[in-house]
This record gives C-alpha cells, sequence and structure tokens, in this order.
C-alpha cells in the first residue's frame, strides 16, 4: 500500500512539474544590465557608495503579436524642475501589422518588494520596431528612485491592424515573476494610478536643504 502511495504521489509531483513547465513554454525571460543604481540628485548623489548594478527582466510572450526587446527603466533628473523622471527604455518588434500595443513595467527594490507598475501605451500604425524611448516618462520620488534595483517589463496587450485584440495571461505572468524571487500579486501587474509630483513642493524641500531647516509637516512642526 505504501509503495502504491509512493507512486501514486511521484506521478502528481511529475504532472505537476510537466504543467508548470507547459505553463511556462511561452514565456521567454531576458536579463539584461540597467546600470548603476548611484543616483544623482539636486542636492548631490545617493547610493554611491554602492556596486550594486540595476538588473532588467524582459517576459517575452512568444504567442503575442509583438517581441519586445532590451526593455526597461533608467532615472532622469529634471535640473531645472528638480524632479526626478523614470524613463521608458525598450523596443516593440511587430510580427504583422498593429495600430496599438500596451508595454508594463514593475518596479522592485532591493528586497524584491514591488515600488509601481508603470503602463505605456503606444499608438501606432506600424509592421516595423518601434522605439518606447521618445515622449513618455513619469514623475518619480526620490525615495522611489534611489530604491530601485529591478525592472520587469511584458507586453500586455496589443490591438492588430484588422482590428482583433490580444492579451496576455496575468496568472501565468504572475507565477513567471515570483519565479524570479520577487513578491508580486496578480493585482500588481495592473497600472497604479499617475503620481502627480508638485514642483513647488520639491523646490520648497530642495530649499530646506541647502539651507540645513528642518522639513516642517501639516501641523507646522517639524517632519521626523
Amino acid at each position: 500500500m505504501r509503495r502504491i502511495f509512493a507512486w501514486g504521489t511521484l506521478l502528481l509531483s511529475m504532472a505537476s512539474t510537466l504543467a508548470l513547465g507547459q505553463t511556462d513554454t511561452n514565456l521567454q525571460v531576458n536579463e539584461y544590465d540597467g546600470g548603476s543604481v548611484a543616483l544623482r540628485t539636486a542636492t548631490g548623489f545617493l547610493n554611491q557608495d554602492s556596486t550594486l548594478k540595476r538588473t532588467w527582466y524582459v517576459i517575452d510572450d512568444t504567442s503575442s503579436p509583438v517581441r519586445l526587446e532590451r526593455a526597461g527603466v533608467t532615472i532622469r533628473l529634471d535640473e531645472k524642475e528638480k524632479i526626478q523622471y523614470f524613463v521608458p527604455i525598450g523596443t516593440l518588434a511587430p510580427k504583422g501589422a498593429i495600430s496599438a500595443v500596451e508595454v508594463r513595467y514593475l518596479l522592485f527594490n532591493i528586497w524584491g518588494e514591488r515600488l509601481r507598475t508603470l503602463s505605456l501605451t503606444r499608438l501606432a500604425d506600424s509592421s516595423t520596431h518601434i522605439d518606447l524611448r521618445a515622449g513618455n516618462d513619469w514623475p518619480a520620488l526620490e525615495l522611489e528612485a534611489s530604491q530601485l534595483v529591478t525592472v520587469v517589463a511584458f507586453v500586455a496587450r496589443v490591438r492588430m491592424a484588422d482590428g482583433q485584440q490580444w492579451t496576455y495571461n496575468v496568472h501565468d505572468m504572475a507565477a513567471r515573476i515570483e519565479s524570479a524571487g520577487l513578491t508580486v500579486s496578480v493585482s500588481d501587474l495592473s497600472a497604479d494610478e499617475q503620481r502627480i509630483v508638485n514642483p513647488a513642493l520639491v523646490y520648497l524641500m530642495y530649499v530646506l536643504r541647502q539651507s540645513g531647516a528642518p522639513a516642517k509637516n501639516g501641523t507646522g512642526h517639524p517632519a521626523e
């Protein structure tokens, strides 16, 4: 009886492994060097003593009408506004004529915890390569920018020229991301609301840092 139970357990284990392998068959992961975590700010540098580099993971679904290549997120400082921006990097290679595509970027800190999920939709009647860099960025809090270590990018939706639509499998994608040691849920794959960064507030914090005065909270008392 024990022998039968053992064989049954083994067969179930093999079936689970094969099922997982089948689920991941269409999801190919490519890893890229995203550059140093050192960050230039309006007042100096952060993470300058770290040798860590950011890692970009591009998860390409082979069933998608579009292939995503070398995608990630860099950080740009607008010296006039004193604001950090997340800037998308990547190239789309359509396998046929398309009219629109949505790419999502999941941002994680050193502990594998999600910081934000960004969504980029590009409307373009094209069957050739599309550069994702031009004309798109998102305001970033300095704390987020300094903690960014890992980026996961994937194609979420595609509208073909004939009107048909392709959508990624959210459960397979979440499982594939978790297999990389990152903490994510199905809901985390949806884009966060756009955060609005007030330039006046950023400039005020910059002036206070320069003067050495403590920043105050909404009650008028120094912030802890």
